[in-house]
């Protein structure tokens, strides 16, 4: 055999093992749609690698490339005409209040505009009609590496990319083994943009958003954000020569290509900053890492990556010959009866990589709708912070999965928004403390947006302020609940306390405002559909969690008695929750009829989940069942982020079967062919939903109690789990079989007590800092 076939066939055999690794997607095929492709990020800057033999393409993105600029949206009429909103919805004229609401308290401009493409790195391979052979497209989770392989003519092609978090950089290797490489190397952008070729080495493409004149939806007309993407080309051999549409590479057999983006959006001050050069940045960050090999780069790379992501893992019951399936066959397979338990542990950890992707240094803005990776001008729902449930979905995972990290953009975010939102809560409400409502952008945007009938959500604000404390409850780390959470749950409360107004009950509620975006008909009057209400049963419940969280961490935070005394006082004075005509949470104030008992929301059980007010009494719990049983019995969780919520439901319920039945559905009815979420369209909550619900099938941690295996399927009957975290700083391992754990080991941070429960009993549990504990069951006790 010759030396070069010996290589090859030893190189191929690598990729055919590769392949059968559990924590990797892979494919047979390139991509052919977007929703095909596969995603890298590092947080800051994404792309969707499609792995083409002929033209190759890898989409592009950067977190601040929006379009819009900063502007004052406060409506100028909104608190001089909200006693009047409110007066007519006590009286009972619900659409008076909506047209009021919509022309006096309604944003100026209603609406944000979209995130945006940074545009398209395309490799166009020459002699690209000739047939490819051992063709294997794939990404591996455990490294974020993209690797696309095939052979053309005798010649093994290699194509390894990844996003760098340390270098801030996409690097691209482009190998030939047994040949040399022949290609067009071209970065482009449909508008607003420009590319220059005029070195052989190197590509600029600079732009800047122009965005169209719309001031009466959209706000100001004209030239705003300016972005530069800068891409690096070394070449080990052969040449590269600048053509006018691109950069021919001949004659070499490695290339590495090192691009990376910026903008002159300020993260600080959620504005654009003219004084800074988005080109000399990149060319900053190219400069750092001039010197330095890819094999060096990569080796940073995964040191800075895989501690994270190693930090949790799960195997579920074996499926024998299923990891030697390319994984859109598996989905296909799954959708045809075929059991697959490992393909729900990858979509675990695909939903842990999507979040470290889209929600790690070096980014300084949140993961939106879409994480970080869209390829549009115009994004479904503009891809942008919906704060209604989707932002604080994406982060559901965070804690459980053991991914904290990826929480620092979204408490920068969400600090740099504080005093945006002070403004807010002042000029619409006369209030104090800060407020947002259901949608905002990278431009400091709180008030309602879009139209009443979905943005009436002035109580978004505190629950992204329990999203904060979330990562608090988990960690238990001081310094960042002082420094990052309980500023915005302070703010948060002294807005509810002077935002509150008593009902004709005496009863303290919320006004205006909705439950999420379904509406209801006043009695007598079946046609006309109402949104606008007040006291609505999710905003009694986010008051109530917050509240109690400001409790929990006062000795902390140092709160006084005081504010603690006022926190009682209101919380007694809020409304019940109460059973609706079906036995089921009602989600009004009264119990009005459902425009759509399908509803895609299902607000009312905040309480049991994210919340865990309805967790405490089997009354709840059994309303909360009912609840459910209603929607999905109307077509509810059609969409891919309502079925991941429903699985957190049926999680808490303690009902594993059910939670793992939907979790099936997600796959099989919500799940596109590279496992991103399907809303339809795209849309990543799902996917964080997901997998936070497969966490909380297998450990659950509040009221005290941290409890093993809540909530496990029949389907499951074997497992391990390592890495888990339970709120109250506990880190956990463990494994079971027929249903029973089998071992467990405990790890405190901090000095911790509570309740151990497990499926055949519980015990007392109290942890020393740094202590690790060990169990071990038997079929009739503990050791």
């Amino acid at each position: 055999m010759k030396p070069f076939a010996v290589v090859l066939l030893l190189w191929l055999h690598r990729v055919e093992a590769q392949a059968q690794v559990p924590d990797w997607l892979w494919y047979r095929q390139p991509a052919k749609q977007w929703t095909d492709a596969l995603p890298i990020g590092n947080g800051r800057m994404g792309a969707m690698a499609f792995g083409g033999t002929g033209h190759d393409r890898f989409q592009l993105n950067e977190e601040s490339v929006w379009a819009g600029t900063a502007v004052d949206d406060i409506n100028p009429k909104a608190k001089g005409s909200l006693s009047k909103v409110r007066q007519l919805l006590f009286d009972g004229r619900n659409a008076e209040a909506y047209e009021l609401t919509k022309t006096d308290l309604l944003g100026t401009p209603p609406r944000i505009r979209s995130y945006q493409t940074l545009g398209d790195l395309y490799i166009q391979w020459l002699d690209s009609t000739a047939p490819v052979s051992q063709y294997r497209r794939s990404l591996d989770l455990s490294r974020a590496v993209h690797l696309t392989t095939f052979t053309r003519k005798g010649v093994a092609y290699e194509v390894e990319s990844f996003f760098s978090a340390r270098a801030d950089m996409l690097l691209v290797r482009i190998r030939a083994r047994g040949g040399v490489l022949g290609f067009t190397l071209r970065l482009a952008r449909a508008k607003d943009a420009q590319t220059q070729y005029s070195q052989p080495d190197r590509i600029v493409m600079n732009g800047r958003i122009q965005d169209r004149e719309d001031p009466q939806t959209f706000g100001p007309a004209g030239d705003h954000l300016r972005f530069s993407a800068v891409a690096q080309l070394s070449i080990d051999n052969g040449k590269s020569v600048a053509a006018r549409d691109g950069i021919d590479v001949y004659g070499s057999t490695e290339v590495v290509l090192r691009l990376t983006a910026a903008t002159d959006f300020d993260p600080a001050r959620l504005t654009s900053n003219t004084s800074i050069d988005p080109q000399h940045r990149c060319l900053q960050i190219l400069a750092a890492a001039q010197y330095r090999s890819y094999t060096d780069l990569m080796a940073e790379h995964i040191a800075e990556y895989a501690p994270h992501y190693r930090r949790c893992s799960l195997q579920l019951t074996a499926s024998p010959g299923k990891d030697t399936v390319a994984t859109d066959r598996r989905l296909a397979a799954l959708a045809a009866g075929s059991p697959d338990p490992g393909l729900f542990a990858l979509y675990f950890q695909y939903g842990r990589y999507l979040l470290l992707s889209s929600s790690r240094g070096p980014a300084r803005l949140p993961a939106n709708l879409q994480g970080k990776w869209n390829d549009h001008f115009k994004a479904p729902w503009d891809s942008d912070y919906h704060t209604n449930i989707n932002l604080q979905m994406n982060y559901w995972p965070a804690g459980p999965a053991n991914i904290g990290v990826t929480y620092a953009p979204l408490a920068q975010f969400m600090q740099a928004l504080l005093p945006f939102g002070a403004r807010c809560a002042d000029s619409m409400y006369g209030a104090r403390g800060w407020a947002m409502h259901h949608v905002t952008d990278i431009y400091g945007r709180t008030s309602l947006n879009a139209d009443p009938r979905w943005g009436t959500s002035p109580l978004a604000g505190a629950w992204m302020a329990l999203t904060l404390y979330d990562h608090y409850d988990f960690t238990r780390d001081e310094i960042y609940l002082r420094q990052m959470a309980y500023p915005l749950m302070k703010a948060s409360a002294d807005f509810i306390l002077s935002f509150l107004v008593p009902d004709r009950k005496g009863k303290l509620v919320t006004a205006p405002s909705m439950s999420p975006e379904n509406g209801f008909f006043l009695p007598g009057d079946s046609l006309r559909r109402h949104v606008i209400s007040y006291g609505p049963a999710i905003d009694i419940q986010i008051i109530r969690e917050l509240f109690r969280a400001i409790r929990a961490t006062a000795d902390v935070t140092g709160t006084t008695s005081s504010y603690l005394d006022t926190l009682q006082e209101t919380e007694a004075r809020l409304p019940p929750t109460q059973v609706n005509r079906y036995g089921g949470i009602q989600e009004w104030i009264e119990d009005y009829a459902e425009q759509e008992p399908g509803h895609r929301h299902i607000s009312h059980l905040f309480g049991l989940y994210p919340g865990t007010t309805l967790t405490t009494d089997s009354a709840w719990l059994l309303a909360s069942r009912r609840t459910l049983e209603r929607r999905l019995a109307n077509g509810g969780g059609h969409t891919g982020w309502s079925r991941a919520w429903i699985i957190n439901f049926y999680a808490r319920l303690g009902d594993g079967n059910t939670a793992g039945y939907h979790l099936q559905q997600l796959l099989v009815k919500s799940t596109l062919p590279n496992l991103f979420d399907n809303h339809p369209p795209f849309q990543i909550d799902g996917n964080f939903g997901g997998t936070a619900g497969i966490a909380e099938m297998l450990l659950q941690s509040h009221n005290g109690v941290t409890h093993l295996l809540p909530a496990l399927p029949a389907s499951w009957p074997s497992g391990s789990v390592h890495g888990l975290q339970a709120r109250g700083g506990i880190t956990v391992d463990f494994s079971w079989s027929g249903g029973q754990l089998t071992k467990v080991v405990l790890h405190a941070k901090v000095p911790t007590q509570g309740l151990l429960r497990y499926p055949s009993g519980e015990t007392s549990l109290q942890l020393k800092a740094g202590e690790t504990k060990e169990l071990f069951f038997d079929r009739v006790q503990i050791h």
